[in-house]
């Protein structure tokens, strides 16, 4: 007899949020051209400091350095990759490849980013600072 589990198709796990703001990050990047100093959880409060990088950048609150390879994130201590893709104006997709977790979210090189789960059911929702603004 088969066991249950294996009968279910392969569902990807949540992403986490070091890894989410790191998508919204990159998503903001791509859109503005400008890589964030500062983001803030708007269901969290958390405020989380960046530091650009030549290719990349640096995520303070989780020590991950971000490189970008196209359009992938690649993480140094060997997460991911995350395929990202602009879509449209301000809309974007992607593929969290430990996970199997594939998302989808609304960037517009503005004052916030929106990340969905696969199912659009969950979303979390980001304002983004850059030299000038304070969050």
């Amino acid at each position: 007899m088969t066991p249950r589990a294996a009968l279910k198709p392969a569902m990807g796990q949540p992403m986490s949020p070091d890894l989410r703001r790191i998508v919204i990050v990159e998503a903001h990047r791509r859109r503005s051209g400008r890589c964030p100093l500062r983001v803030h959880s708007l269901g969290t409060g958390e405020t989380f400091d960046i530091k650009p990088a030549a290719d990349g950048f640096y995520d303070v609150a989780s020590g991950a350095t971000v490189r970008i390879n196209g359009t992938q994130i690649v993480l140094a201590d060997g997460r991911g990759p995350i395929d990202l893709a602009l879509v449209g104006d301000v809309g974007f997709d992607g593929f969290e490849h430990a996970g199997r977790e594939p998302f989808s979210g609304r960037a517009g090189g503005g004052a916030s980013v929106t990340l969905y789960d696969r199912h659009r059911n969950d979303y979390y929702q980001y304002a983004i600072a850059s030299e000038a603004d304070h969050v």
